[in-house]
């Protein structure tokens, strides 16, 4: 039956399960075994290297070995998902969660955050950072690391439900699925646990330029981490209104660049722009040449730090939520230019000039509210740091960041959801420009009604049979378009046209598909001079889902995730107040700033000498 089969693609087997049961077995046992003989006060290996490794960057040696291992966990993750996405987009779907080599790396990433968050566990000594969380008499840990540990383990809960969404709803072959958000989301978000961090041991043991370093290399990370969620933009096939992708690139770029800014001063986001320009060409490089996969595209952000800095010039750090709040702003209008400029010099699909107004305007709401986030990030991490500013009044600054991420979370939501109502059909003539067993022919499409109203793009799009292709339409005559190359009909390509109406409407044109048996998807032939309605562009990008559910069934899964997500964010605002608390209370209170013992004075101190 075609519900069984539906069910079963992309599913684990028995060996998949095997390997995933093996490895996290080998890792948390190894893990707990290092827990058992650190709490008992028994000598490891790795607890004498970390020592080793805290004496030679003057930290306390819980905290030595975390920001390497966090670094390569995270790059190795990143990779991993843009190698995975290129895989989708050219080949299709995959066999199971370890149908592809890419996600071997995004498993091992994974469980590479979770051992960044165990090992301060483990490690956990004099010093600690005030308000650190006591679990037994004898054994507090710092704040963060039950933070990286927090959200490496919903990250890697992820993988074992992915598999079981995929034998109830089928195979969801989007980035944007709600167990691919909850694996990437651990991820991103165990990078503010690493800020937190480096903000913990300027506490103990005061600023040094290797933790700085760390710090604008972290926010790199942040910039890098959040285009992650634009990547079916940056590949050229979004499954959602292109209205969401200017809003994502303000989100992340107005909330790290105002962090890092409203921390470090005047020239500090210079650092993080670069990382972020190396690591992604670096990624969008490795999977295009020697992996063969398609390039992946990504948005500039170079106006977006020119207008934080020169903000920040302007009014100074002193006041960190009006810099948040105008820099936002300013990201969310003039870096939204800045980037509609970009998208027609290099992205795959323009942004039209119809959608600037909508995206100036919602850029505006999240920028600011951004802004307001990233500047309250930004004024607890430096409480912890010790660095405790007069005003505004703590309360007052819970507010503004609460202000923030409302106004942020309204635009998404707002700006995700997408409809098909438009009643469009058109008339399809083919002329064949590759004959033999590689068909391909130029698509000329009349649409009825022919003078749609609000097009926000229509372009072809041919994928999944070894490569994409995507190009925009070419307009002929009034509601007459033509591909601008011909589409390939062959094989396991699926050739389609897309188009999207208004804000939200997103529907599609199949022009060929081929047979599918494992789901019961029958061939779309390729005919000149037939007549097809507009599907739901959903329908046709995945052809795997099941649409046999009732609507409850997907709204719940939906739900979960955003109770997941819900539970991530207040995790760290607790965690990150609760650490700001501690540094606001051993500051000194005539002062502003706490003094600070030097770091040999707290490694003797955890020495016992």
């Amino acid at each position: 039956m075609v519900v069984s089969q539906v069910a079963a693609t992309g599913t684990a087997s028995f060996g998949q399960i095997a390997i995933v049961t093996g490895f996290v077995s080998a890792v948390y046992g190894g893990l707990a075994l290092l827990l058992w003989r650190e709490r008992t006060g028994h000598e490891t290996v790795v607890g004498r290297f970390a020592g080793y490794v805290g004496r030679l960057d003057g930290v306390p040696r819980w905290a030595a070995l975390t920001p390497y291992v966090h670094t390569v966990s995270l790059l190795a993750a990143a990779f991993g998902v843009w190698w995975d996405i290129a895989i989708h987009i050219d080949k299709g779907r995959d066999t199971g969660p370890f149908g592809t080599a890419a996600h071997y790396p995004i498993f091992f990433g994974i469980l590479g955050i979770i051992v960044a968050g165990v090992l301060p566990i483990a490690l956990a000594g004099k010093p600690l950072p005030a308000r650190s969380i006591r679990l037994t008499r004898t054994w507090s840990i710092p704040c963060s690391a039950a933070l990286v540990t927090f959200c490496g383990t919903f990250a890697l809960v992820g993988f074992p439900l992915d598999d079981t969404w995929h034998r109830l709803f089928g195979e969801d072959v989007t980035l944007w699925g709600p167990t691919h958000l909850l694996m990437i989301g651990g991820a991103v978000f165990s990078i503010f646990a690493r800020l937190l961090g480096l903000a913990e041991l300027e506490q103990l043991v005061g600023p040094h330029w290797r933790r700085r370093a760390q710090e604008l290399i972290a926010a790199g990370a942040l910039l890098i981490a959040w285009d992650l969620f634009s990547t079916e933009f940056n590949y050229g096939v979004p499954q959602f209104p292109l209205i969401l992708q200017p809003v994502l690139i303000v989100f992340g770029a107005a909330m790290a660049l105002t962090l890092v800014r409203a921390r470090r001063g005047p020239g500090s986001t210079l650092a993080p722009l670069a990382v972020y320009l190396v690591v992604r060409a670096g990624i969008a490089y490795l999977v295009d040449q020697p992996l063969g996969e398609i390039l992946g595209h990504f948005p500039l952000l170079v106006a977006e730090v020119a207008l934080v800095e020169g903000t920040a010039l302007v009014l100074g750090n002193r006041n960190r939520f009006r810099l948040g709040a105008v820099a936002g702003a300013l990201v969310g209008t003039v870096g939204v230019l800045a980037e509609f400029w970009w998208s027609r010099v290099w992205m795959p699909l323009r942004w039209p000039a119809e959608m600037l107004p909508s995206a100036l305007g919602f850029g505006l709401v999240a920028g600011t509210g951004a802004g307001l986030v990233g500047a309250w990030l930004a004024t607890r991490l430096a409480e912890v740091a010790g660095d405790v500013a007069p005003a505004p009044p703590v309360r007052r600054t819970h507010q503004l960041g609460a202000i923030g991420l409302v106004a942020v979370t309204a635009t998404l939501f707002f700006c995700v959801p997408r409809t098909a109502d438009a009643h469009v059909s058109a008339t399809v003539t083919l002329d064949e420009a590759g004959n033999g067993i590689e068909r391909t022919a130029y698509a000329t499409i009349r649409l009825d009604p022919a003078d749609v109203d609000g097009a926000r793009w229509i372009q072809s799009t041919a994928w999944q049979g070894g490569g994409l292709r995507v190009a925009p339409m070419v307009k002929v005559a009034d509601g007459v378009y033509r591909t601008a190359e011909p589409l390939p009909l062959y094989g396991k390509w699926k050739s389609m046209v897309r188009l999207q109406l208004g804000q939200r409407d997103m529907i599609a044109l199949p022009v060929y598909m081929p047979a599918d048996p494992q789901i019961g998807r029958p061939e779309v032939p390729a005919v000149s001079g037939v007549r097809r309605e507009f599907l739901p562009e959903q329908q046709v990008l995945r052809r795997e889902e099941r649409t046999d559910l009732p609507s409850w069934m997907w709204n719940g899964g939906y739900a979960a995730l955003g109770l997941v997500g819900g539970l991530e964010v207040a995790g760290i605002a607790w965690l990150m107040a609760r650490a700001a608390r501690g540094g606001r209370a051993a500051a000194p209170v005539s002062g502003t700033t706490r003094r600070r013992r030097p770091a040999r004075e707290n490694l003797i101190e955890e020495a016992g000498v």
